[in-house]
């Protein structure tokens, strides 16, 4: 039961910036800036939540911070055709820079920050379920929301002309120019997209079950998310598994450090799964091809 509680508290920080990484992908547009906005979405999140003593003031705090690391990687990428991979690296390397100057000139502190005046996103309880109360009670608020969000997207994904749009975008985004439905702006919209989800994801890192800041806190979710998109390759069902796989690996090896394993390789675990996930990628596209 810890393992279980454990992977659905690791997978929904990891979750929305896969649905929302999916939507980039499917557009054409791998978004690597997520690590960056997802540590600045933790950082606004408890600046916002402590300045207001409101956790929905530090959710929206994080949504902006989010959105202006998107806009400025959208801006260069999108619009100025930059490589993504030059951009995305300088937007995460600024980002983590950038929160511990903020922390120690805002807060007056190096290497992390809490408060009582911070006001954690709830918990919500559905009463007494008996038996089913270790599955389902007890869980962040926004948890239930990405359960909502995953069967939004799911819909959207496959049933509706958005969807059609974000795909079309990313394999012949001259067609959909040609018919009168802009690619850039298609572009746009799964990058802003993706930031508001990156930006929830970053709240609930800070003030979900916790009420803290600490530097480079996202500790490579981040990348986790990318890695999920980046082998589900735009097919939900797939980035849906792998996102779930790795959220399980989190969760194991928080569970085995507690129990005495040591934490340097513990918290290798993601990163192989991720490793092994590519690989495997990558030799089943090699296959593909020669065939």
């Amino acid at each position: 039961m810890y393992i279980y509680r454990s992977t659905i508290v690791t997978l929904a920080m990891i979750m929305l910036p896969v649905l929302g990484g999916m939507w980039t992908l499917q557009a054409g547009i791998l978004n690597i800036s997520q690590e960056g906005a997802m540590l600045m979405a933790a950082f606004f999140a408890v600046l916002g939540s402590y300045l207001f003593s409101s956790f929905w003031m530090g959710l929206l705090f994080a949504i902006l911070a989010s959105l202006v690391v998107n806009l400025i990687y959208a801006f260069f990428c999108v619009t100025l055709r930059a490589n993504i991979w030059v951009i995305g690296m300088a937007l995460n390397i600024l980002a983590s820079s950038l929160t511990i100057l903020l922390l120690k000139s805002i807060f007056g502190v190096k290497g992390s920050f809490t408060s009582e005046k911070i006001q954690q996103i709830p918990i919500v309880h559905l009463g007494n379920l008996g038996p089913l109360n270790g599955i389902f009670n007890d869980f962040s608020l926004i948890v239930w929301i990405t359960v909502a969000l995953i069967l939004f997207f799911k819909y959207m994904d496959s049933r509706t002309v958005f969807g059609l749009h974000l795909k079309a975008a990313g394999k012949n985004w001259k067609t959909l120019d040609t018919a009168g439905i802009s690619s850039s702006k298609i572009k746009y919209e799964s990058i802003l997209i993706n930031a508001v989800l990156v930006g929830i994801s970053g709240a609930y890192l800070s003030i979900g079950y916790l009420k803290l800041f600490n530097k480079d806190m996202s500790a490579g979710r981040g990348w986790i998310a990318v890695a999920a998109v980046i082998f589900g390759n735009g097919n939900f069902a797939w980035t849906l598994i792998v996102t779930i796989t790795f959220g399980f690996v989190d969760a194991l090896g928080i569970s085995l450090q507690s129990s005495g394993l040591n934490s340097n390789l513990t918290l290798m675990f993601p990163y192989l799964a991720i490793i092994i996930a590519l690989i495997y990628q990558g030799v089943k596209s090699t296959s593909k091809n020669e065939d």
